[in-house]
């Protein structure tokens, strides 16, 4: 189960990471479910397309930001696990942690938390 949770988590950063839309929307296909919830200090959307646009959006704001998935912990259908982000090959300039329900091996929920 860690090697699916740390896999399914690190697939979530790759397409966190993705500023091509359509490829984007591939990913979060894999990562989420169809009626998953993104919540984060700055926003509440529901849905793969809804993710996607959000995704998409911040991508256009940040594009130098690059996430990297930190400590990862698990347990039933749970996951938190810290990330950083900054620029390829820089120091990080954000960072946080993430709560993770997890259904059927695909992300249900998520609430991002910022440092």
């Amino acid at each position: 189960m860690s090697d699916a949770v740390t896999k399914i988590l690190q697939r979530y950063i790759e397409v966190f990471n993705e500023t091509d839309d359509a490829a984007r929307a591939v990913g979060i296909a894999e990562v989420f479910t169809e009626d998953a919830l993104y919540t984060d200090p700055t926003a509440e959307v529901a849905g793969r397309d809804g993710i996607n646009a959000y995704i998409g959006s911040f991508r256009k704001q940040a594009p130098q930001l690059i996430f990297v998935l930190g400590a990862v912990k698990f347990h039933h259908d749970t996951a938190l696990f810290d990330w950083t982000a900054g620029p390829d090959g820089g120091s990080p300039v954000a960072s946080g942690r993430d709560f993770v329900l997890l259904k059927d091996g695909q992300i249900e929920r998520i609430h991002g938390f910022f440092d």
